[in-house]
């Protein structure tokens, strides 16, 4: 794949220009898949090097031999352009791009912007008879293309850095090679699971079609597009009922119909902070800074004895599908045995249909091998997920934590990652800025990729 991107266009992630967003985003696709290669160019270099010019019109025209590992069901190279607006390379991008079957082009001249294909179709060009292909032919080929550019459009449009890596995916997905986190929204269609369904989850299936609310979740579920975990999660809260869970437990986790196993993510592979106010981190020390506010004692800030409800409120996350809920107050607990503790947090939801309600789950933690690393499971709406936490620094007047995880719901064919700014009130940190950063940039996060949390009216929340 390839990009051609203008350095110094500003992008919509926190003022990050373009041609960063775009580098980080290559490194994530081989943190992803070490055989995923993103070559990103500068539009300034093609400005100013007409050799360069020929090297890229070469590599899309498939006669380099880089570019032989890109090429996949749609004849050759995948291309994305970014900010390109210099009028001497409109012809050039035009030329060197015009026999590819998929080329994007995003914040650029109309020109080039009116001219984005995925798999040969095009909206802006398409005639009449594609465009009723598109449009009315669910299993036409323009119609899985239009179906592409639709999800792209989308995830492009909530303008987080998760959603930008998954449009690459998509593209990798759909004309390349199979990407386990899109391929999987295919599975399970076919005979075989159909009959596992019936034969085992019959009665729960008659319980949620027949139940309005059930109903609608399942409906919701079925227009997200591609394994899109943010409208997923989104339809799950919005619409979670006890019909719901028995439903998906039947299907998913005592049958598993549908075929799914989804792994953790393993890289990037970040090591926990290893002490903490100047003495080596232990298990004991970490497991009492989970409970963070909540507790009296020794590991509380010297002259404050100011305990919250809460142990943490997040301050910002990173995961659109996850960390970026309104109100997410973090209350750990410690278990009966040595080393088990309870982690429940209480968050606020805005349904699909505007409506604000609170949610709660509850999760089983139990210690990693290092100290400051965590195992957590949850059974959320019939599907079990397991994650693995690190703790990847806290400062010493316990004014931030910053937590890093990575997680799997194997049934779902669901795998992620994410992390959490929590703080005592919500609010972030100025004078830890820094630090943050340093922290963020281990765990191979760029500060822009982070999202403000909304904690401006969390009053009534059921702690």
């Amino acid at each position: 794949m390839y990009a051609v991107v203008d350095e110094a266009l500003v992008s919509p992630y926190k003022g990050a220009t373009w041609g960063d967003v775009t580098r980080h985003m290559a490194q994530r696709l081989q943190w992803n898949n070490p055989r995923f290669s993103l070559e990103v160019i500068s539009q300034q270099q093609l400005q100013q090097d007409l050799a360069a010019r020929d090297s890229l019109a070469a590599a899309l025209s498939g006669s380099s031999s880089s570019s032989s590992s890109s090429a996949g069901s749609t004849g050759g190279p995948i291309f994305v352009g970014i900010g390109i607006s210099d009028p001497d390379l409109l012809e050039f991008f035009g030329q060197a791009t015009e026999k590819l079957r998929t080329a994007l082009f995003w914040d650029s001249a109309g020109k080039m912007q009116g001219s984005s294909r995925v798999d040969a179709y095009a909206p802006a060009t398409a005639g009449p008879f594609a465009q009723f292909l598109a449009e009315k032919v669910g299993f036409s080929a323009e119609a899985r293309a239009a179906r592409v550019l639709k999800t792209i459009d989308s995830l492009w449009g909530r303008h987080t850095s998760d959603d930008l890596l998954f449009i690459w995916l998509v593209l990798l997905n759909e004309y390349v090679t199979p990407v386990p986190e899109v391929a999987n929204t295919t599975k399970g269609t076919d005979l075989p699971s159909l009959l596992c369904m019936i034969k085992n989850c019959g009665q729960k299936i008659v319980d949620c079609i027949g139940d309005t609310r059930c109903k609608a979740g399942l409906d919701c579920l079925e227009g997200c597009a591609f394994n899109d975990q943010v409208c997923q999660y989104r339809c799950i809260v919005s619409y979670e009922t006890p019909k719901f869970e028995q439903f998906a437990l039947c299907i998913l986790q005592l049958h598993n119909c549908r075929g799914l196993d989804a792994q953790m993510p393993t890289m990037p592979k970040p090591a926990p902070m290893t002490s903490w106010r100047g003495q080596a981190l232990t298990h004991e020390a970490a497991e009492s800074l989970f409970i963070g506010w909540k507790q009296q004692g020794p590991q509380m800030p010297a002259g404050d004895t100011a305990t919250k409800p809460w142990s943490w409120l997040v301050a910002a996350g990173k995961n659109p599908a996850y960390d970026f809920f309104p109100c997410q107050h973090q209350l750990y607990s410690y278990g009966k045995g040595k080393g088990q503790m309870w982690y429940e947090p209480v968050f606020k939801a805005i349904t699909l249909d505007g409506q604000q309600v609170w949610r709660r789950r509850r999760y089983r933690v139990r210690r990693g091998q290092e100290p400051g690393t965590f195992y957590y499971s949850v059974l959320d709406n019939g599907v079990t997920s397991n994650e693995y936490w690190r703790i990847m620094d806290c400062s010493e007047d316990l004014e931030f934590c910053l937590f890093y995880y990575s997680g799997a719901a194997a049934a779902a064919g669901l795998s992620y990652s994410g992390a959490v700014l929590a703080t005592k009130d919500g609010t972030w940190p100025q004078q830890y800025t820094e630090r943050i950063h340093q922290a963020l940039h281990r765990a191979g996060i760029e500060p822009w990729e982070l999202s403000t949390v909304d904690n401006s009216a969390c009053a009534g929340a059921p702690l």
